[in-house]
């Protein structure tokens, strides 16, 4: 799935968000012309994501969301949102192929008005019939993290399904596969939370190798409530899914992900559709990349060799 991202500002200013070091100086919000480009670039994809910054904050985000939803070469329309300004633009997402994915951060992150909204607005959704779907989402980024807002709302609205990411700092002072073990506790605190609340949990992005996992701590993963294997062998580490995500911007330029926003920046104009634009970063990332060894087990490694793990985030390569 592609993402187009509609501009780059922020309601929030959540202490591990690494996007404004990457398009600071970028404040070009998209026009409806542009959007339509891009919507022919990823139509043969099917899927679409919709991000920023905060997507919610553009101006025309209903003309937008209209011209999405109308075409019908979509299948299912996602919106990266944090939420706060949903009560807005209950109209605009009110669709069977929309999914919502809240990113949720504390009171202490986001703010206590801000929670609050984010709060009323899943109230709001599921109150007045929303016909689409519902996630919701956190960052997992500082060790010893409270996860206490998250699990209320996890409790209340009855989510049966979270998404969650282990957050890439932006000094990257140590390796990839170091950062993800010292991070280890940290995560199993809420893994045994979503266990007990018999929540099914999927990564989103940075899914940790199953090499750096115990043999008990291996054992207890399987216990978790998986919402289908597919989700279980990626959450394990017996498979990877670091394939190119594709995030286009409004000048037409587009990047592998967010996390190699400053790498092999290219212009969709120089290629077909977005399956050739993937080949592309493929090639110029990935396969790179990949053969720079997080550690010595790497080398080695079947799994590894064979593209079955990427030994750590891309990011840290």
């Amino acid at each position: 799935m592609a993402n187009i991202a509609l501009l780059n500002r922020c309601n929030l200013r959540c202490p591990y968000c690494f996007a404004d070091n990457y398009i600071a100086d970028e404040r070009t919000d998209i026009t409806l012309d542009t959007f339509k480009v891009l919507l022919d670039f990823c139509a043969p994809e099917g899927e679409l994501g919709i991000i920023g910054g905060e997507p919610l904050l553009h101006k025309e985000f209903d003309s937008i969301m209209s011209l999405a939803l109308n075409d019908y070469r979509f299948n299912r329309i996602t919106v990266f949102t944090n939420g706060v300004n949903l009560h807005k633009h209950l109209n605009a997402v009110n669709d069977r192929r929309v999914m919502l994915l809240i990113n949720v951060n504390s009171q202490r992150d986001m703010g206590q008005g801000a929670f609050y909204l984010v709060d009323s607005n899943i109230d709001l959704l599921f109150k007045s019939g929303f016909s689409g779907s519902i996630s919701i989402g956190i960052n997992v980024y500082e060790e010893n993290q409270d996860f206490t807002d998250f699990l209320y709302l996890v409790k209340k609205y009855g989510f049966k399904k979270i998404r969650l990411s282990v957050v890439i700092p932006h000094q990257k002072s140590e390796g990839g596969i170091k950062y993800f073990m010292r991070m280890k506790p940290t995560l199993f605190n809420l893994y045994r939370e979503l266990k007990a609340l018999g929540v099914s949990p999927c990564y989103d992005c940075n899914a940790i190798p199953e090499c750096v996992y115990t043999e008990e701590e291996k054992s207890f993963l399987q216990t978790l409530p998986f919402a289908n294997d597919f989700e279980r062998q990626i959450f394990c580490g017996e498979r990877s899914v670091c394939s190119p995500v594709i995030d286009l911007y409004p000048d037409l330029s587009a990047t592998r992900c967010f996390g190699c926003y400053d790498m092999a920046r290219a212009d969709i104009r120089e290629f077909e559709n977005i399956f050739d634009l993937k080949n592309y970063f493929f090639k110029e990332i990935d396969a790179r990349l990949v053969h720079n060894y997080s550690w010595e087990k790497c080398k080695d490694c079947y799994k590894y060799k064979t593209f079955g793990c990427f030994g750590g985030c891309l990011c840290y390569k």
